[in-house]
């Protein structure tokens, strides 16, 4: 699977400047006391690979000043995947990411300079940051279906446990979801990042999950189409008067043989055409007759054209007056249910659905929040009036336009009827012309009608043939689309089975590295493994809770799995950052003894891994000296001033 590194982290504004030197593979250390700027610096690797950094919005209620307040500022990362070097710049206050693939000479021919600009938010199907990156790793973007409700995962989810942050509560392992609610944070959105970064097998069953849904979907969309185009071709062929159901094969033989049929009629008529016709004043009244015959076929003929287009758009206002009617009804219940029961509001615990006496601009939970966040999950009855009061007036808007068209289609009716009783006139006429019975006036009338019944029946034979061939293809559509969803359902039924080992497999291995390591970290643990359901660390079967132990049971988590990455194939990126752990509580002997887990990794293949670590002044074994690639102080910290860059020179 693919490796990611960090090589470089350039902060450039009109103010503040930082470049950092080049990490190499392995260990590099970032040395300075609190407040020089370790964690500004992983925030900025964080950003730059399209994360949220709070301190970096305006809006946040804290906010880091130098950089918000410094202009025409970016982040610039150069990393390495798979051996492959890449420039990332990121605009602060911008929501997408430049890519630059830099140049490079090959038996002094120079490679096409790239570069490609992505947004860092999904926008319909369009290709986003994440999605490129995962790509360049090998990660496909995973489809997620959680309370009735699809998304992708993206790096910054998978980030969670590459990006070992300063937590107040190490026990919480997963870095925090950017937005904290219970979906993004769910037990099942923790447990897909943990089978995607620790098994190949799992990654492909989650495709194959998502590719499921997506084929269920679009089956049962088909079926849908399918059925009521069924129901349309029906009505419609009924008020044609076609009572009987043929298939397109007898339907396109009928057309065959009433076409024949009309061709033998025209060539017997146009024979009757050049014999005798009469007296003179019978040859004018009959060609005035016939002529008025033949402008009225052709009217009628497009009367019946415009019938088909209104019976054409009647149904589409139909299907979209059903689809808004069941919108409506959806949003009643939602709006009775909620005015019955109440069971959701921004003052409601999510767990237990009691109420909670929750603080002003305050979450349930106590963290702070901004109070328009709650508008994502939670409506008033109010909201939910509006949006059914919108819907409702497109239904009358709707409504209205089919009013117009039934309107058409009662001027269509009363035209027709006009044209019909005149060409019924016209027929009494040539018959009652001054002809004897074997006149060829009476011979060319009986041909006239002759093929007026058979236009009209060919007529019918062709738009029942249109109808059953669009049904038939909807038919198809609707097989092909099920055939895939059997398909779909039969492979992950497959990797389900696969998976199930691989990931007995994998817990088995992460277990052992990390009861090793915790073992010998923490005197008083006796085992400690992994729940085999949440993938959280269990201490001497969950009873051991002593606060020094949270730093290295969070920190040694990451660890192991970085240990996988390097004895078998899975798709974690071989990647830690690490901020700062013993700002959450860790005396300094244990603190050391964690440290040197890192000289303990088994590395059997040599495979590049990278780990990025910062940590108070000399909090590290003393062997790690030389690991040391930045040292903060007081006096140098992390962003410099323009000024003190210029006088330096």
């Amino acid at each position: 699977m693919g490796s990611l590194a960090i090589r470089k982290v350039v902060y450039t504004g009109d103010q503040y400047y930082f470049e950092s030197p080049t990490f190499e593979n392995g260990l590099s250390i970032i040395e300075g006391p609190n407040g020089t700027g370790k964690s500004t610096f992983f925030n900025l690797i964080y950003y730059g690979l399209g994360g949220r950094v709070d301190e970096f919005n305006p809006s946040s209620p804290e906010t880091h000043k130098e950089i918000i307040g410094d202009s025409n500022n970016m982040v610039r990362l150069v990393i390495e995947i798979d051996g492959e070097l890449f420039t990332l710049n990121r605009r602060f206050r911008d929501n997408s990411i430049t890519v630059v693939k830099a140049s490079t000479a090959v038996d002094d021919v120079a490679t096409t300079f790239e570069s490609v600009t992505l947004p860092i938010q999904r926008r319909e199907d369009v290709k986003t940051f994440s999605d490129w990156l995962l790509d360049r790793l090998n990660i496909p973007v995973v489809d997620i279906f959680q309370a009735g409700k699809q998304f992708k995962l993206n790096f910054s989810d998978l980030a969670r446990l590459i990006y070992h942050n300063q937590s107040p509560d190490p026990n919480g392992i997963y870095k925090p979801a950017e937005v904290g609610n219970y979906i993004s944070d769910s037990l099942e959105i923790r447990r897909a990042i943990f089978q995607i970064l620790v098994g190949k097998t799992l990654l492909d069953l989650y495709n194959a999950i998502g590719r499921q849904k997506i084929a269920e979907r679009d089956a049962a969309t088909a079926r849908s189409v399918h059925q009521e185009y069924q129901n349309i071709v029906e009505q419609l062929l009924k008020a044609s008067g076609i009572t009987d159901i043929a298939n397109t094969k007898a339907l396109a033989e009928r057309i065959r043989e009433l076409e024949a049929q009309i061709e033998a009629l025209l060539a017997t008529r146009k024979g009757f055409a050049r014999g005798e016709l009469g007296t003179a004043e019978a040859q004018q009244t009959l060609a005035a007759d016939l002529t008025n015959i033949r402008a009225l076929e052709v009217r009628k003929h497009e009367l019946d054209e415009e019938r088909e287009k209104l019976v054409r758009e009647a149904s589409r206002l139909i299907d979209v007056e059903r689809s808004l009617q069941a919108d409506i009804e959806r949003i009643n219940k939602v709006i009775y249910a909620h005015g019955q029961l109440n069971l959701f509001s921004s003052d409601t615990c999510p767990y237990c659905l009691n109420d909670v006496a929750r603080t002003p601009g305050h979450c349930v939970c106590g963290n702070t929040v901004e109070e328009l966040d709650f508008q994502r999950f939670f409506y008033s009855p109010a909201e939910y009036l509006d949006i059914l009061k919108t819907k409702s007036k497109s239904l009358e808007t709707l409504r209205l336009a089919i009013a117009g068209v039934r309107e058409d289609s009662a001027r269509w009716n009363l035209e027709r009827a006009e044209v019909q009783d005149r060409l019924q006139l016209h027929r009494i006429r040539v018959q009652e012309a001054n002809a004897s019975p074997a006149s060829v006036e009476h011979a060319i009338e009986e041909l006239d009608a002759k093929l007026l019944d058979a236009r009209d029946r060919l007529a019918k034979a062709t738009e029942a043939y249109r109808l059953e061939a669009k049904l038939a293809e909807l038919l198809k559509r609707y097989n092909n689309k099920k055939t895939a969803f059997d398909l779909a359902k039969a492979e992950v039924a497959r990797l389900d089975g696969e998976s199930a080992t691989e990931l007995h497999n994998q817990i088995e291995a992460f277990d052992r590295v990390y009861n090793d390591s915790m073992t010998s970290v923490v005197a008083e643990c006796r085992h400690a493994c992994i729940d085999s359901q949440t993938y959280l660390p269990l201490i001497n079967s969950g009873e051991y809770r002593e606060h020094s132990a949270k730093v290295p049971k969070r920190f040694l988590y990451y660890l192991a799995l970085l240990q996988l990455s390097l004895l078998s194939e899975i798709p974690f990126p071989r990647l830690l950052l690490v901020d700062t752990p013993e700002t959450a509580g860790i005396d300094f002997e244990r603190l050391i003894k964690m440290l040197r887990q890192i000289e303990l990794l088994e590395n059997p293949n040599s495979r590049n891994f990278q780990i990025l670590f910062s940590t108070g002044v000399k909090k590290y074994p003393p062997e790690f000296e030389d690991n040391v690639v930045m040292k903060l102080t007081e006096s140098a910290r992390l962003l410099t001033k323009r000024e003190e860059v210029a006088n330096d020179h």
